[in-house]
This record gives structure tokens, sequence and C-alpha cells, in this order.
């Protein structure tokens, strides 16, 4: 089956050859062993033409030798004849046996301006029967008609991923200090007490019962402040058994970064602006003197890449939080994904039945690609060669979830060991030269934004190439070149790699990832 779609300038015509000659035109499919086609637009007086396919060749048929008008229809003669190619379509036109009746059909006339206008609404409904044709088929349908096909193999399009990460919330002066008197806790023999406040400063005094009589407990001898709890020591004196104990001490007011806070990111056009919130509550806990921060993770408040940001631009918060002085992401926050395009949805769609057969490795990248989050596997076979083995390093998504479709697709007897990436930190150190009469502020912060947004988009696998580097910024206006360029690899475990004017090479278990990005500037000469 298949769908001739017509265009203005043919629609336009057949109507005014119709209108001032009594022309029609009309499409038949040869179907073979049949002789006699009737002509639809009938009465009929004479066939101008006949058009169609032979041997795959376009020919116009000859009246009389391959065919013949009787009674109002086509029959198609044998002998030494030709027809038109099995299932083929052909185009009849045709003189209808009465008069038209126009006869003005040149530019500007009323009936030419009439069937222009027709003409041209029935091309956008041409255009309409043949979307909703290709709506209909894996390799043309686009779109939720792309959806509604694969929907058939049980598929779905993998929605947006939003972008995710830590954000560093602090303070750079000790919390407000709270005085507590007279908390009461019972002593049940018990070496360690929990105190009502978390943030425990200072036990300024212990008092309750020894002996019978009341007594005050000495610091240091009877007791002492073990992790914000009130322990006595073995050596000291005891409290009496089921007595109280009063304590008073000292307490950092706790700070809570609440589950649900916002934070941004800065720019003086607020569609620019992104927003992230945190998901979980968290306290600032000290981390050196004076000095009192929390990591929290957040996520993008909009799904995609659109929510991907370099590090150090989270620093604003929409609405303040008490005892919070600043805030920034020290690294890129850059997981954020689209929604699988139509080209990976058609590729997953085609290995649906290797998937459900459970027998290639093609079916266990397609189920993996699946999971929402994945952004790039690599796939090997007998890593260590040992028949049976087959080693996958995925980039993103829960592993639970990657572990179970892989158990749901792998073929008996096969095991599959599943790893994430080992990350590769790179620094990049270079100096621009600019055109004069530059922003330099400008195009030195849009060049380390270019430079970290390419290496973040490098799969498992990929190279940080540096011819790739140098185009990603001398693209930019204002760049006129790019001089002592200085990439460095650091591993967790391994030596520092240097590269200048050379590629940066990344395993097949690595995979890149920006971190100190150093650019100096100067003027062209």
């Amino acid at each position: 089956m298949s769908f001739n779609k017509k265009t203005y300038r043919q629609i336009a015509k057949d109507i005014l050859a119709q209108m001032s000659e009594g022309e029609v035109a009309e499409q038949q499919t040869f179907v073979k062993g049949k002789t006699l086609y009737k002509l639809i637009n009938a009465p009929v007086t004479r066939i101008k033409t006949i058009e169609g396919m032979t041997k795959n060749k376009p020919k116009t048929f000859a009246e009389g030798v391959d065919y013949r008008l009787i009674n109002d229809c086509v029959e198609w003669l044998g002998g030494g004849g030709e027809h038109p190619d099995d299932n083929s379509t052909y185009k009849v036109k045709c003189i209808q046996t009465r008069s038209p009746g126009i006869s003005d059909v040149h530019p500007g006339s009323v009936a030419r301006t009439l069937v222009e206008a027709i003409s041209r609404e029935i091309e956008y409904f041409y255009l309409q029967m043949e979307q909703a044709y290709l709506s209909g088929f894996l390799d043309t349908a686009t779109g939720n008609a792309l959806d509604l096909v694969v929907s058939i193999l049980g598929i779905k399009r993998k929605p947006p991923q939003p972008s995710s990460g830590i954000v560093t919330f602090g303070r750079n002066t000790e919390p407000e200090l709270l005085s507590i008197t007279n908390e009461v806790h019972l002593y049940d023999d018990s070496s360690e007490y929990a105190l009502n406040k978390p943030l425990v400063k200072e036990i300024t005094k212990v008092e309750g019962t020894s002996d019978g009589v009341p007594a005050t407990f000495e610091k240091g001898i009877d007791y002492d402040l073990f992790h914000g709890n009130l322990r006595l020591l073995p050596d000291g004196k005891k409290p009496d058994s089921k007595t109280v104990l009063r304590i008073e001490y000292s307490a950092f007011r706790e700070i809570v970064i609440p589950k649900g806070a916002s934070v941004a990111t800065f720019s003086l056009k607020p569609e620019e602006t992104r927003l992230f919130t945190t998901v979980e509550d968290s306290p600032l806990a000290s981390i050196a003197e004076g000095k009192w921060e929390a990591e929290v993770s957040v996520i993008s408040t909009v799904p995609g890449r659109v929510g991907n940001v370099l590090a150090g631009t989270v620093v604003v918060m929409p609405q303040a939080i008490p005892g919070v002085e600043y805030i920034i992401n020290k690294a890129d926050i850059t997981n954020g994904v689209e929604a699988e395009q139509d080209n990976e949805l058609r590729e997953r769609a085609k290995h649906a039945l290797e998937f459900a057969g459970k027998a290639t490795y093609s079916s266990i990248e397609s189920a993996i690609k699946s999971v929402e989050g994945v952004r790039s596997l690599l796939i090997e076979d007998m890593p260590d060669g040992i028949p049976g083995i087959v080693k996958v390093i995925v980039d993103g998504g829960e592993r639970e979830k990657i572990l179970s479709v892989v158990d749901d697709t792998r073929a008996a007897g096969i095991k599959v060991e599943v790893f994430k990436p080992k990350i590769v930190h790179i620094d990049i150190l270079l100096t621009l030269i600019l055109e004069k009469d530059v922003a330099t502020p400008i195009v030195v912060a849009e060049s380390e934004k270019r430079i970290r947004t390419y290496i973040s988009s490098l799969g498992i696998g990929d190279d940080v190439l540096y011819s790739r580097l140098v185009e990603s910024i001398v693209s930019h206006e204002g760049v006129w070149d790019v001089q002592d360029v200085r990439m460095t690899a650091h591993r967790p475990e391994g030596p520092i790699v240097e590269s200048e004017l050379e590629n940066l090479e990344i395993s097949n278990e690595e995979r890149a990832e920006p971190r100190n990005i150093s650019i100096s500037s100067r003027p062209r000469e």
C-alpha cells in the first residue's frame, strides 16, 4: 500500500483541464490477471494518455497496442502489448462526453482564481493525509505518532530527566549560643545520656543525689562531654539509682536546611535563571573553627539539559533561610537528560524482538538504555578471555533498576557484570587571544562554559580531543586564537597525565569530567 500526494500545481492543472477541455484524470492499480478496469469519470469520449511503470521504468502506453477504450472501461490487450507492473498504479487522462462550457481559464480570470484558491486548500488536505499515512509506520512516524506505534511492542519513550547535584549551604560565624538550664534526666545506671539539644558546646553543671545527699558532679572527674552526650566516667562519683540528674549546658542553635527549599543561579535575565529545590532536610555542622556547612542534594525544577549548570553558578536563595550566609555548588550539575529522541526510540523498538529473545548483546544494550537516566554505556564481551562473561559500563541510571533489566534480559548461562565508569577529572589551562574592543570577562566566562559543556558531553571511553576543544572556543565571537593549551588528566588511582597540542586518551572504563578551568587572555596585536 502506498500514498501518492498531489501538489498544488497538479491539482490546479487537473481541475482547469476538466473545466475547459472536459479532461479528467484518475489513478488505478493494475492487478495481475485482470484486464478490464471501469473508469470512475464516465461517460468518456476518448482516452488522452495512460502513464505508468513497466519493468520498473516509466512508460506512456499506446492506445490500440497496449489498451483500448470499451464501454467506459480500460481494457488491457494481450499479444504484443505491454501493461503496467503488477500492483503498480497508472494514471489515466481522458476526455468526458459532456461539454465543459468554460473557455477562459487564463491567469486572472474568475474561474482560474477560484480554482487556484480551492487547489491550495486541497493541497493542504493532501499534506494532512500524507502525514496520517506516514504516522502509521515505524520508520516515518514522529512525535506522539511514534509513541503510539512503538506502544504495540510495549515500549515507552524515556522522559526527560532533571539534573541533580550537591549545593553547599554555609556560614562563616558560629550560630547563636543557647543556655539550657535544669534539663532533667532519670539516672537508670546507664553511663551515657543524650541531651535534648544536639549541638552541645559545653556542659557547665551537673547536679543530683549521691549517697542520699545532694551532690554537684565535677567535669573531667565524674562526667565528660562525648559526641554531644553526657557520659559518666567509670571512676567518678555516681548518682543514686532512680534519682534525678539536673544538667545545665550551652548549645548552638540548630540551623536546618528544609526539604523543598529553593536555590537558583544568578542572571540579569529572568528567563536564563535555573531553579533547584532541596530533596532532604540537612542541618549545618561545624567543619572548621567558626565555619559551618551542609552539603544538600538538590534537583532541577525543569527536566532536561536546560537545568545543567556549571560549578559556582548556584549562588542565590530566592527565599532566605535564617542562619545561612551563603550557598554555592562546588561542582558542575550536568546530568540532566532530554527526552528520548525519535531516532533513539526507533532503534530501541527495532531491537524489541531481540530483547524478547534474550539472545544478543544488542538486546542487553536496548534493555539498559530503557532505564531512565542512562546516558551512555559500553559492552565488552569476555573481558578477561573467559567465555560467558559480559562486562557492561553504564553511565547514569539507578543501579538497582539496571541490574533488574539485565537479569530479565540476559541469556541463560551468561553472567553480566555491571560497573560505573571511573571518573577522570580534566584540568584545562590556556590563553585566549582576543579581538580588540571586546568585553573580556564575558568572553572568558563563555569560553569556560563551552569547555565544560564539551567535556561534559563526552561519553564512556570518549577521548578529549584537542581540536574539538579549541574549535568550541574559537567559534565564539571575539576569540581570534587560542594558545598555550595544556590539558591534564587526574585519575583517582594512577599517574597524572599532561598533554599539549595532543589528545587525552580515555579508556573504555572511564569518562572525562571537567574540573579546574584556568583561562588567561590578552588582546590581539
